[in-house]
C-alpha cells in the first residue's frame, strides 16, 4: 500500500510524541514535568495553536512522521516559549513560517520528508505565506536534506552553549 498524507487529528498526538522522542538528540530528563515541557516547547505548541498545518505520512495504518508547522513565528504565545526566536526577528520576517518535521528511523530517506514539506509548502501558499524556515545544529546532518529542499539562506547565530543554524527558502 503507498504512504498517504493525512492531516493532523488528535488521536494521532500518542504516536506523534512517540516518533519525537525517539528522534530527539535529548533524551534525559530530569523529571516528567521537563519532559513535557520539551514535548511543548518543540512539537505540542504546534499540534495544539497550528493544527491545519499538521500532517503525517501513513502506511499501512501506521505513522511513518510527521511535519508541523506554524505560520507565524513570531506570535506572542510562540515567544512566550521560545524566545530565542527574536535573535531571528529580521529573517523570520523574510520567511514567516517554521516547521517541525521527524520521521521514525526505519521511515528515513524514503522521500516521504521531501513530499510532506511539499504539501505544507502548498498548504501556505493557500495562505499567502511566501517564506518557510527551520533551524538546526550548524554540523547537524539534516542542513542537507533541508539544502536539497531548497533552503538557501543560512545565518548562524551562537548562543552561550550552543549555536542555531537559521536556514529559509521562499516559496
Amino acid at each position: 500500500m503507498p504512504a498517504l498524507i493525512k492531516p493532523y487529528s488528535k488521536e494521532m498526538r500518542s504516536e506523534l510524541r512517540d516518533i519525537f522522542f525517539e528522534t530527539s538528540t535529548l533524551k534525559e530528563f530530569k523529571d516528567e514535568e521537563s519532559k513535557e515541557a520539551f514535548f511543548t516547547k518543540y512539537l505540542g505548541f504546534y499540534l495544539e495553536h497550528f493544527p491545519h498545518l499538521c500532517f503525517v505520512v501513513e502506511r499501512d495504518e501506521r505513522i511513518l512522521g510527521y511535519v508541523a508547522g506554524a505560520s507565524e513565528s513570531l506570535s506572542k504565545t510562540l515567544l512566550s516559549i521560545q524566545p530565542h526566536l527574536e535573535v531571528f526577528r529580521d529573517e523570520i520576517i523574510k520567511y514567516p513560517s517554521h516547521l517541525h518535521i521527524n520521521f521514525h528511523k526505519d521511515a528515513q530517506g524514503h522521500g516521504f520528508g521531501r513530499n510532506l514539506i511539499s504539501h505544507l509548502e502548498s498548504i501556505l501558499k493557500t495562505h499567502n505565506i511566501n517564506g518557510l524556515h527551520i533551524m538546526t545544529g550548524p554540523d547537524s546532518p539534516n542542513r542537507y536534506f533541508y539544502q536539497k529542499l531548497g533552503f538557501t539562506f543560512q545565518i548562524v547565530k551562537d548562543f552561550q552553549t550552543s549555536s542555531i543554524l537559521f536556514m529559509g527558502k521562499t516559496i
